[in-house]
């Protein structure tokens, strides 16, 4: 649909001219001679306004009071500011007010629609952002209706509490059945090796089943997408360790596991998600679940792709040791053979 632009001049030449301009050019125009007018195309058609031109000096509502009033009932239509004086303060004050942009008259028809092109566009990103902001609350309250039943559950801090949790987890996609749970076991099998603590073994236990708890509000059209994912869906998976944490807030026996949850992308490099940590700065913990998330899901048959021979993944792992994982928990791996788990 053409974008539909509101004019308000009270000159009735400008109007035509300004009308003229946009019409050739494809715009839909509303022209209006004054406030009053303004307020009622606004009533009517303000879902379907791209953008108001809207003159500062008018009898009765001045431009800089309705410029007020759209700000206060319809904050997502941008303004550009039209004044006869040549004169800066005027724009700065008009730009405080809550315009977009302002324009000295008589302006040039490049000038006008060039400042209408970039209006627009960046009214239109702001209004993309703020979709996926809203959508982003969205999946954030369905995360919190789904965990509601499940936490009726959560009384014990019992392996089998975790287990069950990890399951509610794993059926939101069909292709990391058993992720969990495989990527416990090789990170439990790791701490051992490593001779970490039975407490520290402990929390490499649970928050090695928790990982993805953040993936629970994730719609399986997206977990199951076997084409590739756009930059929103990639953005939305990305999401999934910050809404783990989210999740785990309400948990007091979970937070344990938080940073596991939070941080099992981050990567020795510093280039994993979603905080860049680098090297020590990454807990012990997160760095052997890690390495075993990344190892299961190489090995695993994914909706996008078939599981990896064990062969290649283990040398994957070589390769990106130093890299993406600790050089210390790799060389366990290889040479306790955990990969053949």
């Amino acid at each position: 649909m053409n974008k539909h632009i509101v004019t308000t001049d009270d000159d009735p030449a400008i109007r035509k001219v300004l009308q003229l301009f946009l019409t050739k050019e494809g715009y839909q125009v509303t022209p209006c001679k004054n406030g009053h007018e303004l307020e009622d195309v606004l009533l009517a058609k303000g879902e379907t306004i791209d953008l108001v031109l809207l003159d500062i000096k008018m009898p009765g509502p001045s431009g800089f009071e309705m410029l007020e009033v759209i700000q206060r009932k319809h904050s997502s239509i941008p303004v550009v500011m039209l004044t006869a004086f040549n004169d800066l303060d005027t724009g700065m004050k008009a730009i405080r007010a809550g315009a977009s942009d302002y324009l000295t008259k008589p302006v040039r028809r490049e000038t006008l629609l060039a400042c209408i092109d970039r209006t627009i566009s960046k009214s239109a990103l702001q209004k993309e952002r703020e979709s996926r902001q809203s959508q982003e609350k969205d999946y954030q309250k369905g995360l919190e209706i789904e965990l509601s039943r499940a936490m009726e559950a959560l009384k014990n801090t019992t392996r089998a509490t975790l287990e069950a949790f990890s399951e509610t987890i794993e059926q939101k996609d069909a292709y990391t059945k058993g992720h969990c749970n495989r990527v416990r076991n090789i990170s439990v099998a790791l701490g051992k090796a490593l001779r970490l603590s039975h407490e520290r073994l402990a929390i490499l236990e649970g928050g090695a089943l928790l990982h993805d708890i953040g993936k629970i509000g994730i719609s399986e059209e997206i977990l199951n997408k076997k084409g590739k994912l756009t930059q929103m869906e990639f953005d939305i998976i990305r999401m999934h360790p910050i809404s783990g944490e989210r999740i785990i807030n309400h948990i007091e026996m979970f937070q344990p596991y938080r940073p596991i949850i939070r941080s099992h992308h981050e990567r020795m490099d510093g280039t994993g998600y979603p905080d860049g940590l680098k090297g020590e700065e990454i807990p012990f913990d997160v760095r052997i679940v890690s390495l075993a998330d990344a190892f299961d899901a190489m090995t695993s048959n994914r909706a996008y792709r078939s599981a990896l021979p064990t062969e290649i993944a283990v040398e994957e792992i070589k390769i990106c040791s130093g890299t993406q994982f600790d050089p210390e928990i790799v060389e366990v791996f290889m040479e306790k053979e955990i990969f053949l788990l």
